[in-house]
């Protein structure tokens, strides 16, 4: 009972609302209605007040020309010149109508499918909109009527209209201002509507007929017989095709290999074969169902229309393709050869970038190994500006759902690439400090290794024990990088501490740890190697011998061989080194000399 409440406050507080707007929608059509009738008003006026201007000047010439008076010859003048008016005024009137017809809402006439004719103005209280449902009705009723004979159909003729009639019943009424649109005279358009009704009722009634729906339905049962000999048809070709591909597998079809690889098996192309002969087989039946089911749609009159909308489903996206990439072609011109000018501008750029690698081409403050990681810099900003002069030609890229999904990847890209864009920037500064190059052998924190591979993303290092190491760039440029390569042809120094106690002399440890070096083939000559006193502890002295190596990667195994001797040159001697108080470091300093 609530719900039935509350129904019916919900209805009594929009109908004042509804009702102003559908009174507003009438009283709309009724003024627009209302405007046309006194236009086609003004202008059947003129053409009756032309029409007595007429017959007054030629009753007049024919009394003159009885008296013989010179009067008449002023008249005929006058005469030529209404002609004249009328002939342009006619012409005025065509441009008038035409524009009334195509600017005016018209009402169809169609009882059963086709459109018989149309009905533009009012006629008394009724609007047009209701003259042709009113004249839709009576042709239905008298369709239904088996004993309405449409011969029987007659035109009365009055001053205000041409009725036709059948009986004591008007179908309907043609005025002087229905007439004036169909630039006829309204006996010529009743006759016209007469004939087009009968001829709609009599097509109707046969269409309809028994023998006729006895007809269609054998050419329905026909036309699914032809269809069912045709699936037979495919079937049978399917089955033929596959056992000849079956049976000529080994013979005919053939790897696909490219060089030793081989891509496709012959067997996986058997069966891409027989997967394609199967979708070729529902392709071919799916489209001749889709042909058969119109032609069956239109053997009927009451579903010719299903027929029309089926076709339509088909050619309607067809068409919209077709005219989509027919109003695209200049757009895609100008994106081609924007692509072939970029294309071009690129390889130039390359040219370039290419003979500066190679040396050939040398430009001040720029270094060699700037030119490929500047290239691909330059290719990527040229690549965008591509994109942007390219964008607004692309198709689509005007609508909602492109712009919708240029957002959300932007909003992706921005979200999920922080760290990698920061990493791409670190690669960029790092290629133009310069800290290393490829076949460097550098410390990047406790990860020493020679450079393979300098990218945007990462730096690769490969260790003495055939390791690849792989570091952020963002983790090189935030540390301290040490280069072993730079300097190598001054000699790399390398340290190895020990600690001996007070009770030896510095000059016997001086001279037993400076003739260790010679013996050592990895270790270079010059510069000479020297010793350090590093530090005075509470039980011991710390040694540091300093050597100097050309082969960065040799420095492991170098103070390998300097531990070897150092133990048994100092066991030889008999000198005792105070605990495991062993310590080495690798540092780059410059050469020592004596007595400085």
């Amino acid at each position: 009972m609530r719900v039935l409440y509350i129904l019916f406050l919900v209805v009594l507080f929009c109908f004042p609302t509804i009702t102003p707007l559908v009174a507003q929608e009438v009283d709309s059509t009724d003024s627009k209605e209302l405007g046309l009738s006194v236009m086609l008003n003004e202008i059947r006026q003129q053409q009756i007040n032309d029409s007595l201007e007429r017959a007054k000047l030629q009753h007049e010439i024919t009394i003159l020309k009885s008296q013989n008076s010179a009067k008449g010859q002023g008249l005929k003048q006058q005469l030529s010149e209404l002609e004249e008016e009328n002939s342009i005024r006619k012409q005025q009137l065509k441009i008038r109508v035409d524009s009334i017809k195509k600017n005016t809402q018209r009402y169809a006439v169609a009882p059963f499918r086709d459109t018989i004719f149309y009905i533009y103005n009012k006629l008394g209280s009724s609007l047009a909109r209701d003259r042709a449902q009113n004249v839709v009705a009576r042709i239905q009723n008298l369709y239904e009527d088996d004993f309405a004979n449409v011969d029987s159909f007659t035109i009365e003729n009055n001053e205000i209209s041409a009725d036709i009639i059948y009986k004591d019943l008007i179908i309907t009424s043609i005025t002087e201002l229905d007439a004036l649109l169909e630039e006829k005279t309204k006996e010529e358009v009743a006759a016209q509507y007469l004939k087009s009704i009968q001829e709609t009722i009599t097509k109707e009634r046969e269409d309809n007929s028994i023998t006729k729906l006895l007809i269609r339905c054998g050419l329905i049962v026909l036309i699914l017989f032809v269809f069912y000999l045709l699936i037979l048809l495919i079937n049978r070709l399917k089955r033929y095709s596959v056992q000849r591909i079956l049976a000529e597998r080994t013979e005919r079809i053939k790897d696909i290999k490219i060089k030793n690889y081989v891509l496709v098996t012959s067997m996986q192309k058997t069966r891409i074969l027989i997967n394609v002969i199967n979708v070729l087989r529902w392709g071919v039946i799916i489209l001749m169902a889709f042909i058969m089911l119109p032609i069956i749609f239109s053997v009927f009159p009451f579903t010719q229309s299903w027929a029309n909308n089926l076709i339509g489903l088909f050619t309607q996206p067809l068409k919209k393709a077709v005219l989509a990439i027919w109003h695209y072609i200049p757009d895609m011109i100008t994106v081609v050869v924007i692509l072939f000018v970029m294309r071009y501008s690129i390889r130039f750029v390359r040219y370039i970038f290419s003979e500066i690698d190679k040396g050939k081409l040398e430009i001040n403050g720029f270094h060699p190994e700037f030119a490929m990681p500047t290239f691909t810099i330059v290719r990527f900003l040229l690549h965008a500006f591509t994109l942007v002069l390219i964008f607004p030609y692309l198709p689509g890229a005007n609508s909602d759902i492109f712009k919708g999904i240029s957002v959300f990847i932007g909003v992706l890209f921005s979200l999920g690439s922080s760290s990698a864009i920061s990493n791409v920037i670190a690669g960029l500064v790092i290629t133009y400090m310069r800290p290393f190059r490829i076949g460097d052998r550098i410390t990047i924190g406790d990860k020493t290794g020679v450079v393979i591979e300098k990218s945007p993303l990462v730096t690769r290092l490969q260790t003495i024990k055939n390791e690849e190491i792989t570091i952020p760039n963002s983790a090189v440029l935030s540390g301290n990088t040490i280069n072993y390569s730079t300097f190598s042809d001054q000699g790399i120094c390398f340290q190895v501490e020990i600690t001996i106690g007070y009770e030896e002399s510095w000059h016997r440890i001086h001279e037993m740890l400076l003739a260790i070096p010679p013996r050592v083939a990895r270790v270079r000559d010059t510069p000479a190697p020297f010793v350090l006193q590093k530090k005075l502890d509470d039980f011991y002295v710390r040694y540091e011998l300093n050597v100097f190596i050309s082969q960065s990667g040799e420095i492991d195994l170098a103070k390998s061989e300097i531990y070897q001797l150092i133990l048994d040159d100092f066991l030889a001697a008999g000198i005792e080194m105070n605990g495991a108080h062993v310590y080495t470091k690798t540092d780059f300093i410059p050469q020592y000399k004596a007595g400085e």
